[in-house]
């Protein structure tokens, strides 16, 4: 996964380009910037900065952090903006003690296992204070716009075959859970869960227990 998205970097942003999915970007942009707003955020899995971009007015600091150290420091980059830092992290191996009031994954959820999604969550609530916010974004399937499905296991995790501009090919991990599924998942860790969605996204809002 890390290796696919570093090879796509160049042409990453060309998703928010698609026309239909615009008026739902303003949307999922209304619904993150109050929730960010004063807050000292802890972004996991920054990819190139599109959401850290997004986010650096209304957030007090942001620290962008990737497992890939190339897009980490391309997203802080891309932000050019004092309250902006980053660095190479792995989002299901944080480390303790986490000083963050904030944490926000976007477009991460949907690449991990459904049997993995309890022990991130875990990782999550055991290396940040009790009462962190949560939040997480990811895209819903829509027929004709979405990526097919090119196989799905017999655990239910589904994979797209993606192709990118120098005619390679990958197999990618993207599952697309139902808001029952999220409400279900969130509410063992997170206190005040809800669930919201557009046509083309969700967005999941949560407390975290600790």
């Amino acid at each position: 996964m890390q290796a696919y998205y570093e090879k796509r970097q160049p042409e990453y942003e060309a998703i928010y380009q698609k026309p239909e999915r615009q008026e739902d970007l303003l949307w999922l942009c209304d619904a993150l910037s109050p929730h960010v707003r004063r807050r000292r955020v802890l972004e996991l899995a920054c990819g190139t900065g599109y959401w850290t971009r997004r986010m650096k007015h209304d957030a007090t600091s942001i620290h962008a952090t990737d497992i890939s150290a190339q897009l980490a420091e391309a997203a802080v980059m891309s932000c050019d903006h004092a309250s902006v830092t980053g660095d190479t992290l792995d989002a299901f191996n944080l480390p303790d003690n986490l000083d963050f009031d904030c944490v926000v994954a976007g477009f991460l959820y949907s690449h991990i296992l459904i049997e993995q999604r309890a022990s991130f969550l875990k990782g999550l609530t055991a290396s940040l204070p009790i009462d962190t916010t949560l939040l997480l974004y990811d895209n819903k399937y829509v027929p004709g716009s979405s990526t097919p499905i090119s196989r799905t296991t017999p655990t239910g995790d589904t994979y797209q075959r993606r192709k990118l501009k120098d005619g390679s090919q990958h197999e990618v991990l993207k599952n697309f859970p139902t808001k029952k599924e999220l409400q279900t998942t969130l509410q063992p860790f997170c206190n005040d869960v809800v669930v919201l969605e557009s046509t083309y996204f969700w967005f999941a809002t949560g407390k975290l227990r600790g």
